[in-house]
């Protein structure tokens, strides 16, 4: 048995909060998924620049907490690397 196999038992044994804080993060995750879905719907039937600007301002905040989002979940996973969102 690898080191790393080893490892991942021994968390899964020893930290159950983490468990919990994963399942959260993806639940999480997901939600924000379908926001985003939903604000770029409401953009492409946005009427006027000041409504576009708007829900293009919520589109960018949705993302950055997304992307905050995933780095937490791959940081609780033990993942390194760029991010692929």
């Amino acid at each position: 048995m690898k080191n790393s196999k080893i490892a991942k038992y021994l968390h899964k044994a020893l930290g159950q909060d983490d468990a919990k804080r994963k399942d959260a993060l993806i639940d999480i995750l997901a939600k924000m998924k379908k926001k985003d879905r939903k604000l770029k719907d409401k953009l492409a039937e946005a009427k006027n620049d000041k409504e576009r600007d708007e829900i293009t301002n919520k589109i960018k905040v949705n993302r950055a907490h997304r992307r905050k989002g995933i780095k937490a979940y791959r940081e609780l996973m033990g993942k390194e690397g760029p991010l692929d969102t």
